[in-house]
């Protein structure tokens, strides 16, 4: 930026979930490992087991909200500094998997596996200085989000990330 002159803009996402998402069981993020979980228990009748207590916290934002925030960071921030797209908004892993599970019409046990590690309880982050700069900003209702992820999942299962 220095040296060029050029508006260089940084972004910080979250956790990204969404359509064409890589949803592969072994290398895929929190969100496609869910909803491909969920999946192959509903459809093997089995329980739906989820890694660790369920207890920690992550904030999650939706691709298509990405792109619309990516679109405006590079019409309009100037800052040199990053930026964070994120809600900001904690889910609990055991609330994440409980609606993956509700949405899916997954009708089994759900588990959460505690001798499974968690990872760190809480990642938070702040979107103070995004709602400042873009304050007419309506993020994607998790629920809503999930709701289009899981739809997309099980329409293009045969053509997935897996």
């Amino acid at each position: 930026r220095e040296q060029y002159g050029c508006n260089f803009v940084s972004v910080v996402p979250v956790n990204i979930y969404g359509e064409h998402d890589n949803f592969s069981l072994e290398h895929s993020h929190v969100v496609p490992a869910l909803i491909h979980k969920c999946f192959m228990a509903k459809k093997n009748s089995e329980p739906f087991v989820v890694w660790g207590s369920g207890t920690p916290l992550r904030e999650f934002i939706y691709v298509k909200d990405i792109a619309r925030l990516t679109e405006w960071a590079l019409e309009n921030y100037e800052d040199p500094e990053p930026i964070i797209f994120t809600t900001a908004q904690e889910t609990s892993i055991k609330d994440l998997a409980n609606m993956v599970a509700r949405l899916m019409d997954f009708k089994g046990p759900v588990i959460f596996d505690d001798t499974k590690p968690d990872g760190q309880y809480r990642k938070p982050s702040s979107n103070e200085k995004l709602m400042q700069a873009y304050p007419s900003f309506t993020f994607t209702t998790l629920e809503h989000g999930m709701e289009q992820t899981i739809s997309w999942f099980v329409k293009n299962y045969e053509s997935a990330r897996l």
